[in-house]
């Protein structure tokens, strides 16, 4: 192109220079007349809420009715989830319930295999049931009366409240006829018959899930594929067995997984509420609220340490021990072990810890600024509440009236904006309230526990 056409041609406009045509440059020389243009519209008032805490409103209720209401609601959703999505599906719950739930499924293991008669099934469930359910229960005695003393009462009378809603109910669900074959959103039981003729809930994924020196005793009588036929890989039908039993393994894992993202999900939103609400959901809650407390420890953190390890002493009895109880020669291997049940058990605990760090951050930090012309009025009205975090008054001069005015800052944890919010409003309920989060911080600060 020559230097005639390149003269020539115009210079395209930007959406900028189109919306405001005095914006010819990158960095424009304005005259007055130009600022004159310039004018911020007036706009209608515009209200806005926090939404830094999730469930916000629910640390401000004072009624005692209502929580112990709210709790007894809790225990019933986590009853209904916990067996169909935990009991039937072949998951372990968490804390110390995973142990127990571990020995219930082991005793049961052991009923059935030394069984006779024609009520032994119904025998063996009502007993996993009574294991599964009571057992915990009677754990939480001595548990609760040491979250009475170290804790607190109403810490106490919440948690106690879930947690008899929880196991009565969850108890009755799990005794009805047919309950143990609800299965949601599919099967997942395991492919071998034989194990899950005691009641096994294993999923491998080894090409060995039949050993080919299986004796004929270990296979049942029911059972199309001989170990002959295994061994050769295929049968005189045109499927290939190995691949049959691995494929439907893998869909039975990822149905699996489902079912451990949703209870995730249910258990972290009945755990927070608990939480938000002064109270827990007992076991192993009640070491995880008083070491969350003393160490100044997310509860989320403490929560994972906690449940990793009694889901790995529940999955080795009621999972790996029960195979290994039938026959330690043949379901003893370590592939009976790392099965799906034991990693889709981690990934509900770890999305669990994950989403009530989330809806229940408890240590973490956040930054307050209130602007008010109150200012010094509402100062007093934190000191009568005993609030103990630092609070500034910052002396300012108003941009628009050039008057001087107040501004009240303030650092406190993220759980006590909602009622640190209520106070400030009953002082001035125009003024501007304006939090962020903290990334870091280095000293000492007064902190205040939860109210429990």
């Amino acid at each position: 192109m020559d230097s005639k056409n390149k003269k020539d041609q115009k210079p395209k406009k930007s959406i900028t220079s189109k919306l405001f045509p005095f914006f010819k440059t990158a960095n424009p020389i304005l005259t007055d007349a130009d600022l004159d243009k310039f004018v911020y519209r007036s706009v209608s008032e515009k209200k806005f809420n926090s939404g830094v805490v999730k469930f916000s409103r629910l640390y401000a209720l004072n009624k005692t009715w209502v929580k112990y209401l709210l709790a007894f609601i809790l225990g019933l959703i986590m009853s209904i989830a916990t067996v169909l999505l935990v009991e039937v599906t072949g998951l372990y719950t968490g804390g110390f319930a995973a142990c127990l739930q571990g020995i219930a499924r082991l005793v049961y293991t052991a009923m059935m295999k030394h069984a006779s008669g024609d009520n032994a099934e119904l025998v063996a469930n009502y007993v996993f049931n009574g294991l599964f359910w009571g057992l915990y229960l009677l754990l939480n005695v001595p548990l609760t009366i040491f979250a009475f003393k170290k804790i607190g009462k109403s810490f106490a009378g919440l948690s106690l409240t879930y947690l008899v809603t929880l196991q009565l109910l969850g108890f009755v669900w799990g005794t009805i006829p047919g309950m143990h074959s609800v299965q949601i959103f599919g099967d997942t039981s395991t492919v071998n018959a034989y194990l899950d003729n005691f009641g096994v809930k294993s999923i491998i994924f080894s090409p060995n899930w039949f050993p080919n020196n299986t004796p004929s005793s270990l296979v049942p009588t029911d059972y199309p594929w001989s170990p002959a036929a295994w061994a050769n890989g295929s049968t005189t039908a045109t499927h290939d067995i190995k691949t049959d039993v691995i494929v439907e393994n893998i869909s039975k894992a990822f149905l699996l997984l489902v079912y451990a993202v949703i209870f995730s999900v249910v258990s972290a939103f009945c755990y927070t509420l608990m939480f938000i609400l002064g109270g827990s959901t007992a076991g192993s809650d009640y070491l995880t609220i008083y070491w969350s407390q003393e160490k100044n420890k997310n509860v989320g953190s403490v929560f994972i340490i906690i449940t990793s390890v009694s889901m790995l002493i529940g999955i080795m009895m009621g999972t790996y021990g029960s195979g290994a109880l039938i026959d330690p020669k043949h379901y003893a291997g370590w592939q009976y072990f790392f099965s799906a049940n034991l990693f889709t058990s981690f990934v509900w605990v770890l999305l669990n810890g994950v989403l009530i760090d989330k809806w229940f951050p408890w240590h973490k930090l956040i930054r307050v600024e209130v602007y008010s012309s109150n200012v010094d009025s509402i100062n007093a009205k934190l000191k009568t509440v005993k609030y103990t975090h630092p609070a500034t008054l910052v002396s300012a001069q108003g941009g628009y009236s050039g008057q001087q005015t107040k501004m009240l800052l303030t650092i406190c944890m993220v759980v006590e904006l909602p009622q640190l919010i209520t106070v400030i409003r009953s002082v001035d309920k125009d003024c501007l309230i304006s939090s962020s989060y903290i990334a870091d911080i280095d000293g000492r600060m007064t902190m205040q526990r939860q109210a429990f």
